[in-house]
């Protein structure tokens, strides 16, 4: 029992440390992008901390695999590196009761990790995707500049004002150009609206935002032609660009659990099955480095590392492609990516064995049963 505590100890130590490394270069990745995207002008500075935070929550899902994974491995090699498993060894602890101490961690980890892939990872992709609509909704405003030509993100419509009142609600002397053109429709009318005064108003009932220009001229035509109509009105309003927050179309990576099961999309089902491959591809590496761990005092502590990684990268990458093969209908459900657990199951009973020395007593009766044969 006390070896036993002093294994998990030293598994929970390298933990610490290969998370936290992790983590931190996880988060530095999530700074250095959103700052990019802030200069840029994706987003606001006032999303900024919401969206790294929110970022690194959903991160977390694929760090504990990894972090398990590794600081496994690191903790089983250095027993082996120092010699302790020799030690151990003459105490009855073998392969076995290292892959017992190795579950009693990992299932600790589990409602971790279940929380992290069906609960919160869903919660913080839906809040990350919610922050950019406001910032959509709000952009619209809150980055015109008045004295100079405003252009949308597709570059379809050109807003300019003379100035602002102290609240951004109302503009003077605006101007407002339309290109209504595309590719199934070269050349179509555009529209330029214009008029002393124009306000801000958002509708209550689904929280989109109008621009109301009042006793203005709006023309219609065709560029470049005199073919144009003239309209002058008391009040016309147009709608802002960026969808209402309230009704917000969630990507499937943003859906509760909940409603994964309650549907027979074939792009939920494979949502369904990846965020249960997380929960079970952390138990199966952490199996694995138990078999990856065994090394020669020689080989030193990191011999094995730049196979678990391969490893992992391999799995990992498996897991995608099996995804996007359900998601595409190539593959029927009930295969799904469950075959790729099967096969690192598969690798991980054959690395077992070989370490127990059962492949070498089942070669040792087949020998035996050959020679006996020949004998007779």
């Amino acid at each position: 029992m006390i070896i036993q505590d002093y294994i998990i100890k030293e598994i929970l130590r390298s933990f610490a440390g290969v998370f936290i490394v992790l983590f931190l270069v996880i988060l530095s990745t999530q700074l250095l992008k959103s700052l990019s995207a802030v200069a840029s002008g994706q987003i606001s500075t006032d999303f900024l901390f919401a969206l790294i935070a929110y970022k690194n929550i959903d991160s977390l899902t694929i760090i504990l695999p990894l972090s398990l994974f590794v600081s496994i491995l690191l903790a089983l090699s250095r027993l082996y590196k120092d010699s302790e498993m020799i030690a151990l060894s003459s105490c009855g602890i073998g392969p076995l009761s290292l892959l017992k101490s190795v579950l009693i961690v990992v299932s600790t980890f589990i409602f971790l990790e279940a929380g992290l892939s069906l609960s919160l990872g869903p919660w913080a992709r839906s809040h990350i995707q919610i922050a950019k609509e406001e910032f959509k909704v709000q952009a619209v405003v809150e980055f015109i500049v008045a004295g100079q030509f405003n252009f949308s993100n597709d570059l379809k419509r050109v807003l300019y004002t003379e100035r602002f009142n102290d609240k951004k609600t109302s503009l003077d002397n605006v101007f407002l150009y339309i290109d209504k053109s595309d590719k199934k429709n070269e050349g179509g009318d555009n529209s330029v609206l214009a008029s002393e005064k124009a306000s801000f108003v958002t509708d209550p009932k689904n929280d989109s935002r109008y621009i109301i220009f009042n006793n203005g001229h709006r023309y219609d035509g065709i560029p470049g032609t005199f073919d144009y109509t003239h309209i002058r009105f008391q009040d016309y309003g147009v709608l802002l660009q960026g969808k209402s927050v309230s009704n917000i179309s969630f990507d499937r990576e943003s859906v509760p659990f909940s409603h994964l099961l309650d549907t027979d999309k074939i792009n939920y089902k494979a949502e369904f099955q990846w965020r249960i491959s997380q929960i079970l591809m952390m138990i199966i590496l952490a199996m694995l480095a138990v078999p990856l761990s065994k090394s020669t005092p020689r080989q030193g502590r990191y011999g094995k590392m730049a196979v678990a990684i391969l490893i992992y990268i391999i799995y990992s990458n498996l897991l995608l492609v099996s995804m996007n093969m359900l998601r595409k209908g190539r593959v029927d459900p009930f295969i799904g990516m469950w075959w790729v657990h099967v096969i690192f199951i598969l690798l991980f009973l054959f690395l077992f064995s070989r370490q127990m020395g059962w492949l070498q007593i089942f070669k040792q009766k087949k020998q035996n049963e050959f020679e006996d044969l020949v004998n007779s």
